[in-house]
């Protein structure tokens, strides 16, 4: 594995701007692209937080970008989700050296928590030829019993007080249609984070649309959202979300 740090996709946003290529080792015409978005309530954390989720992918022979995106509390919605989209167009478009090469014709998107809710807005508003799957890792796939728990997060995210207009306009749920990318929807009954509701109101949502989606829900207790191997530096992820994954994208 190479990694190639802090790739430039759009220098205007300074730091928010850079993401770090993970090359699996003798990467050729024939790898496939990856975007992982890391998470952090939109308004918190960095690619750095998701850089085992970035060797995992690139394990599984995917040249994966983990980006950066510009963070709420300084750059309010709509500006992560047009980070996320920027950052998939310039991997799309081979727009470096080193992701020229590569196997560009559709990507794989993934992210947990906000960065599940970037992945499934970026992978269902880029054309759907373009996008291999999008995967949610406890992230929040339907914000409307998301924000009922937990007003301020979307507060931070908007500037103000959300209304029923602005939490309509981060939903994925409008984007769903039968020929979308597969969706993988991973998430713990347990998640003291993002309510397991969120999850299943949006595979509910995409089956009855008959937009292709799978799910792995599992009853595992510990920190949070019962993502993250205990004691992992970077953080990795469970063996049992790993398999899902990995089961789903081979």
């Amino acid at each position: 594995m190479t990694v190639i740090p802090n790739i430039v996709y759009n220098p205007s946003y300074g730091e928010r701007g850079l993401g770090d290529l993970y090359l699996p080792e003798h990467a050729d015409q024939h790898t496939p692209i990856a975007l992982a978005i890391h998470g952090g309530g939109w308004s918190a954390m960095d690619k750095s937080s998701f850089a085992g989720v970035a060797q995992f992918l690139c394990e599984l022979g995917f040249a994966t970008f983990n980006t950066h995106y510009r963070l709420c509390g300084t750059a309010p919605w709509p500006a992560c989700g047009d980070d996320c989209i920027e950052a998939a167009r310039f991997v799309l478009n081979g727009a470096h050296d080193a992701i020229s090469t590569l196997d560009r014709r559709r990507i794989v998107i993934i992210g947990a928590s906000a960065g599940g809710h970037l992945a499934l807005m970026t992978g269902l508003r880029l054309p759907a030829s373009r996008v291999r799957a999008a995967i949610s890792i406890s992230g929040i796939a339907d914000p409307r019993p998301d924000a009922a728990a937990f007003p301020d997060r979307y507060r931070t995210l908007f500037g103000h007080d959300a209304t029923p207009a602005d939490l309509d306009s981060i939903s994925p749920m409008p984007f769903l249609r039968p020929d979308g990318p597969r969706l993988l929807l991973t998430h713990s009954h347990h998640d003291t984070v993002v309510p397991i509701a969120s999850a299943i109101n949006l595979v509910a949502a995409a089956k009855q649309v008959g937009a292709p989606v799978e799910s792995y829900f599992y009853h595992r207790q510990n920190d949070g959202h019962c993502i993250w191997l205990p004691d992992s530096n970077p953080h990795k992820l469970h063996p049992d979300i790993e398999d899902a994954i990995r089961t789903f994208l081979l």
